[in-house]
């Protein structure tokens, strides 16, 4: 298994790298998440061998491009807000929307780790139509994903002990440091026809996504010894 633990942080390591093309990235990412899964993997597995136990807040900046990428990013923001993670988006670079994230190393390796899961399953699942269809798609998978995780948080707490409170203390630190160090933001609002036929079928394609509560679990119970 230590091989496989090796195999999947090179893959992690090549993905962070900030000289890695973005197609190249994202794929080390999928693959990643694919040998987690395969082989039972929980991101609290792979966090503690690459010694990302530490609880200090981080700032990460993480690209996404390609086709559908302001929607595809709000499905990555919607996982770090379940994992205890603050963030804005920023001005775009390069036809890439740039999200800045706050947050434990763990808490944000385990946010793009399943993003890159969903990401995959998105684009495999994406039906044909015309934009306008395939945006109100990605608007209601966007739930689906969100309905998931937070069942699967839920579960989580639920069976965990005093682990409510300190993921809301790991939300609560990340969104401090986001207000000190980061620059003052508003809040915006989309609308989404939650009755058309592709933003159903999106969000319930969304519903089947396999996030489970283990992408909770790193450091949460040393921190409750």
């Amino acid at each position: 298994m230590s091989d496989q633990r090796d195999r999947i942080n090179a893959m992690l390591n090549l993905a962070q790298h900030p000289n890695t093309p973005l197609a190249e990235a994202e794929s080390a990412l999928a693959m990643a998440s694919k040998l987690m899964q395969k082989h039972g993997l929980s991101e609290s597995d792979i966090s503690s061998a690459r010694n990302e136990e530490d609880n200090s807040v981080v700032v990460e900046r993480v690209r996404v491009g390609g086709l559908y990428r302001v929607r595809r990013q709000n499905i990555l923001y919607t996982i770090a807000l379940l994992h205890s993670c603050a963030g804005y988006r920023t001005e775009d670079e390069n036809d890439e929307c740039v999200l800045v994230l706050y947050g434990r190393a763990a808490d944000i390796f385990a946010t793009r780790t399943l993003f890159a899961a969903a990401d995959a399953m998105g684009a495999r699942l994406l039906p044909r139509g015309d934009r306008s269809w395939r945006v109100a798609w990605w608007k209601g998978f966007q739930l689906g994903i969100k309905e998931s995780l937070t069942v699967a948080r839920k579960d989580f707490v639920s069976e965990t002990p005093g682990s409510g409170l300190v993921l809301a203390d790991r939300m609560k630190r990340a969104e401090h440091e986001l207000r000190v160090n980061g620059p003052p933001l508003r809040g915006g609002y989309t609308y989404s026809d939650t009755s058309s036929g592709a933003y159903i079928n999106g969000k319930n394609a969304g519903s089947g996504f396999g996030g489970s509560g283990r992408s909770f679990t790193a450091g949460v119970r040393g921190e409750l010894t």
